[in-house]
């Protein structure tokens, strides 16, 4: 047999290859051939020669499927969208953008935002018209004007692809009377019916006990911005029994981390009692960008030292938003999309800081080294030369 030369349009090399989801945990090489993962290489037994016309010296990372966030404002029409393609400096592959948006704008939005992206971008459509005005005071004040159900429903006849659910707010500044809390919840119930999709609801905090809003969810629904004051734990800082129950039966508790939704005076004792979250999201802006808030990878971090464990983790930022998306395929297997995410975990202390300021420390931080979204490299600081 004749000396064998193989040449990848981009080559990974020598990280600890991670998607314990799959099975995978092993010190080696990925090679790209755009846009598919086209080969797991064990360096102990290559035949013959490989290169590339680009390498990742991944050398001391943790090289995963490529990170997913499930809670981002990144269409343009929300007044405090986030740029995407500064994902990719994150380690975001893709993201679910989680009511910017409404009916109205959303078909300009896909042309724009979604279409011709480099990443994954699917999203929920806020229920009402009313989403981009950038105040949460004037939402709801006419419940029936402000949703029309044959218009969301024709959106996503329109948009199977790429819609996901239905957005709400619900809080003591968005729905401040206990009537208009259950009318906002009802017509959502009653909009995600109709349509056949899954409903997600921002939790901040409401003027109603869990035990008169987690009825209106149901199996597959989300409830993002858990670790919010007054949401799941009960004047003891006991997780409510209401909550477990629901959760049982299968809704999504999501972090939803943001500048002013989650509080580690809440999330430490629900983490102690095991109520660990099935999704972290960062709520990505332009409103909450800072080095605390709205960073999926600190967050990551962030909720290590809370007790989660690594694998545990990236399952959360991988599989978990995954299956709430549209046809995403997730892992690092021959013939998959080359999604992939390089990090750091650094071992050292780390101070986070919550929505209200107080701090808690850890012992690791989550760098993003590099991104590479199938198959193209969109972010890359190894620099590596050979």
């Amino acid at each position: 047999m004749g000396f064998r030369v193989i040449c990848y349009d981009t080559l990974i090399k020598n990280g600890r290859i991670y998607d314990p989801a799959r099975g995978a945990d092993m010190i080696g090489h990925i090679g790209i051939l755009e846009p598919n993962i086209a080969a797991i290489i064990d360096p102990e037994h290559i035949e013959g020669k490989i290169c590339a016309h680009r390498v990742i010296d991944a050398t001391g990372c943790y090289v995963v499927p490529g990170l997913i966030d499930g809670h981002v404002h990144v269409l343009d029409g929300a007044w405090f969208n986030f740029p995407p393609e500064r994902m990719f400096q994150r380690g975001i592959t893709g993201c679910i953008d989680l009511g910017s948006i409404s009916w109205p704008s959303f078909n300009r939005n896909r042309r724009q935002c979604i279409n011709d992206f480099p990443g994954t971008i699917q999203a929920a459509l806020m229920l009402t018209v009313k989403a981009e005005i950038g105040c949460a005071a004037e939402l709801w004040t006419e419940l029936d004007e402000e949703v029309s159900l044959d218009r969301l429903k024709e959106c996503f006849e329109i948009n199977p692809d790429v819609l996901v659910g239905i957005k709400i707010l619900v809080g003591r500044n968005e729905t401040p009377t206990p009537q208009l809390t259950h009318a906002v919840f009802s017509k959502a119930r009653e909009v995600c019916d109709a349509i056949g999709c899954r409903l997600f609801a921002h939790i901040a905090n409401p003027v109603i006990p869990a035990t008169e809003w987690l009825p209106y969810f149901k199996p597959g629904d989300v409830v993002t911005h858990t670790y919010n004051k007054g949401n799941i734990l009960d004047e003891n800082y006991v997780v409510r029994a209401e909550v477990w129950k629901a959760r049982e039966n299968g809704v999504i508790f999501d972090t939803g981390r943001g500048s002013r939704n989650w509080s580690v005076e809440m999330a430490r004792p629900a983490f102690e009692q095991g109520f660990m979250p099935q999704m972290l999201t960062s709520d990505l802006s332009a409103l909450s960008n800072d080095p605390f808030t709205s960073r999926l990878n600190v967050h990551m971090a962030e909720c290590m030292a809370l007790g989660m464990g690594f694998k545990d983790v990236l399952y959360c930022v991988t599989d978990a938003p995954a299956k709430l998306m549209n046809n995403v395929k997730v892992g690092l297997k021959v013939g998959l999309p080359a999604n992939i995410s390089v990090l750091n975990l650094k071992e050292h202390d780390v101070m986070f800081k919550d929505a209200f300021g107080v701090e808690s420390k850890g012992h690791t931080e989550v760098i993003p080294v590099a991104t590479i979204v199938k198959g193209k490299v969109m972010f890359d600081t190894t620099c590596t030369d050979y």
